[in-house]
């Protein structure tokens, strides 16, 4: 009856995992087809999106093209020479090669009395790829007034400064022969519009590229030019289309420029593939679920339904808990081991009682060992606060609970002169006494390193220190911050670690976004990157370990980063210590008494005195061309925040530009730098450039010669001459073996 009532339970047992499967199958069928389906059509609106903005791109670098020439023809006229025009538009088409042309012209009369038609046109030779002028420099015999070109550019409005407006597409019949289209600016004086400036654009090549997104086999694309203002940003699927009775699928979406590229679809074909793959993969996945369990089914039945009948008869004889029974094994299979064991057990657990009293024992000398190290960790880190009573400049306060015996966490701070102060916090990979002889080592190397001159000279030397021999593969998180005194100048590097909070100007905390660098241990040849901020009084810095956010309460969620925010901003605190106290109080009721999965660890920094040196923004960047967006982006964001009016701020960029190109081709030679820019800003703008390189004074090189052709004039010196006539002034000095050039703008009303 065994026997029988075992086989019963098998079978409906496999029965029940047939109407599963079947059921799981068909669930999997219907839901699978429409996952495929919204990732079929994210996948179209995807390739649509990424073909509009790689056009975008283009379309930007044209309008800052035409932008750029008309500076160059205002600085034209403003000194009635157009040789000026020749490096600048020649450079600048030799550095970007997606223009096919460019120059400016002037209205009529306007730049030289007596002349009708006066300006500047270069273009890229396609035949040699050189940069080549027109033949007739000041163009008296091409009647531009009357060509379509500039009659369209003149309608579409360019009544602003900077203000790009565009041409319709048309097929280029004096040179290249191609579909081409001009993008064109203004130029101005006093507010009077003089002349446009042209950025020819050759778009064949990116219309045949358009047309190629195919995603199924009848499908098509339909570019269309229109002139609007404020095209949407996000492309949309319309309702459905029916053309020549097949429904079709629109996706499309208006480019910078205001063109509108259209992706049609057939309906049927978007899903179709999916559907057929759906469905084969369904039919082959049921047909082998059914022979694997037919297959289950049978090996059930021999090979276990038999021998436990079998086994039953002689386990039923230590039922009553008898452990000196001994069972008779008559089976040389896995059941007739399985009687082994258990006539082993007997035995086995008497000597595992003598076992586990010598184990308590052993585990109790372990925690007493433990307690005394942890004593040691903490005696190891600053825990006497105030920290500093003799400084009423900031107040500073932070704590720790290891989630063990001992901690991988660590916080410090300490000054390394009068006017620093170091701040730290860390977390070391793993937990219990692994991490914490790591964190000794990691915060004695940090400690030793505190005479480098930086957080990054810092971080550079313990990380080579801590891959020396690291064959355990363990790192360390760093957050390290040098904080100066009398400027308030934060200076620090993110190893890694979580993204701080701070709380600036009288505001809400804020998750302070860093770029974070490898964590200690890693590769022994990381450079590690500096950030700065200037902190002011009643700023805040919140540093902590993800022992935080990473608590769970009994339904396992997280406490969570926003919880985190949620929690300093709802405390208005009188100090620093109140603060974390408060923050360790939430993070504990909502635990809700579930023990602690990870060290926590937090430190505070509030700043109580404003620094005496205010008003300073400074950046330090590799001196590479590579870079020069980042400088510009970091000047112009400086010129933003002291109400600095567009037309000085751009005059401001170009003279910017042009010195750090210089330094950048004549500082290092082939030698790698760092320049370091400093940005003063009151009623005027002083900007000082400081770099290591090799002497060079570049105000002594003689001004050209404008009145020159370019075969005649000396190389170089254009740059500079730009600078000064742009600047208020400019002053160069060599110091310390650094070469010191600053510029001076006065801000106009």
């Amino acid at each position: 009856m065994i026997f029988y009532s075992i086989r019963i339970k098998i079978l409906s047992i496999v029965t029940i995992f047939f109407i599963m499967i079947g059921t799981a199958f068909l669930i999997y069928s219907m839901t699978t087809t429409d996952n495929y389906k919204s990732l079929r059509l994210e996948a179209i609106e995807k390739t649509v999106a990424y073909e509009i903005e790689r056009v975008n791109k283009i379309i930007a670098e044209v309008e800052d093209a035409a932008i750029f020439f008309a500076i160059t023809g205002a600085l034209c006229f403003k000194y009635q020479s157009l040789y000026l025009a020749e490096d600048l538009i020649i450079d600048y088409l030799n550095r970007f090669p997606v223009l096919t042309g460019g120059g400016f012209c002037f209205e009529p009369y306007i730049f030289s009395y007596g002349r009708l038609r006066s300006g500047f046109y270069a273009f890229r030779d396609k035949t040699t790829g050189m940069i080549r002028m027109e033949d007739s420099f000041f163009m008296e015999e091409y009647d531009y007034h009357n060509k379509s070109w500039y009659m369209e550019l003149i309608a579409n409005n360019v009544t602003d400064p900077h203000q790009v407006a565009w041409t319709r597409p048309y097929v280029d019949d004096s040179g290249s022969f191609s579909l081409m289209v001009t993008a064109g600016a203004g130029i101005y004086n006093n507010e009077e519009l003089i002349g446009i400036s042209t950025a020819d654009w050759e778009i064949e090549e990116v219309i045949k590229q358009l047309i190629e997104i195919k995603p199924t086999e009848n499908s098509f694309v339909k570019l269309s030019v229109r002139n609007i203002e404020n095209p949407a940003k996000n492309y949309t699927i319309s309702s459905t289309l029916n053309f020549r009775n097949i429904n079709y699928m629109l996706f499309e979406k208006y480019m910078d420029n205001g063109w509108l590229l259209s992706v049609h679809i057939p309906e049927n074909e978007i899903f179709a593939a999916i559907e057929k793959q759906n469905e084969r993969l369904t039919i082959r996945i049921a047909f082998i679920s059914i022979v694997m369990l037919s297959t289950v089914w049978l090996l059930i039945s021999r090979l276990i339904n038999l021998p436990i009948k079998r086994l039953a008869d002689d386990v039923s004889s230590i039922a009553l808990g008898n452990l000196d029974n001994q069972i008779n094994i008559s089976s040389k299979d896995e059941i007739g081991l399985l009687a082994k064991v258990f006539n082993k057990m007997t035995s086995d657990l008497k000597n595992n009682i003598e076992e586990k009293t010598k184990e308590h024992a052993e585990k109790e000398r372990i925690s007493a060992e433990l307690n005394v190290a942890a004593a040691l960790q903490y005696s190891l880190l600053p825990g006497v606060f105030p920290a500093f009573p003799e400084k009423n400049e900031f107040d500073i306060y932070a704590l720790m609970d290891a989630a063990k015996e001992v901690c991988g966490d660590f916080y410090d701070f300490f000054f390394i002169d009068d006017n620093n102060l170091v701040v730290l916090i860390a977390d070391v990979s793993g937990k219990g006494v692994p991490a914490a002889l790591f964190m000794v080592i990691a915060r004695t190397l940090i400690k030793n390193s505190s005479s480098c001159k930086s957080p990054a000279q810092v971080l550079d030397s313990v990380n080579k220190k801590l891959c020396e021999g690291n064959d355990t593969g363990m790192f360390v998180t760093v957050f390290i911050g040098f904080y100066n005194l009398p400027t308030g100048k934060f200076t620090y590097v993110n190893a890694g670690h979580n993204p701080p909070l701070i709380k600036t100007n009288g505001e809400y905390f804020r998750f302070f976004k860093t770029e974070p660098c490898y964590f200690l241990g890693f590769k022994d040849d990381i450079k590690y990157r500096e950030e700065i901020i200037f902190l002011e009084k009643g700023d805040a810095l919140y540093l902590y370990t993800d022992g935080v956010t990473d608590s769970m309460n009994k339904e396992k969620e997280f406490f969570g980063e926003q919880r985190l925010l949620q929690t300093v901003n709802k405390c208005t605190f009188k100090s620093v210590k109140e603060l974390l106290t408060n923050v360790k109080h939430e993070v504990d009721n909502f635990a809700q008494g579930e023990e602690q999965s990870d060290d926590i660890t937090m430190l505070a920094l509030h700043i109580t005195a404003k620094p005496k040196i205010t008003n300073k923004n400074e950046i330090q960047i590799g001196a590479s061309i590579s870079n020069l967006d980042a400088v510009i982006e970091f000047v112009s964001t400086a010129l933003e925040n002291t109400g600095c009016l567009p037309e000085t701020m751009n005059e401001i960029c170009i003279a910017v530009e042009e010195v750090f190109i210089n330094i950048a081709n004549y500082a290092y030679g082939i030698d790698n730098g760092d320049v370091t820019i400093s940005i003063y800003s009151t009623n005027k703008t002083i900007i000082k450039f400081e770099d290591s390189g090799h002497h060079y004074n570049p105000l002594e090189h003689p001004e050209p010669d404008l009145d020159k052709s370019i075969a005649d004039r000396q190389i170089g010196g254009l740059g500079v001459f730009i600078v000064k006539k742009l600047m208020d002034s400019v002053k160069y000095s060599r110091i310390d073996d650094k070469n010191i050039l600053v510029i001076t703008k006065s801000h106009s009303n």
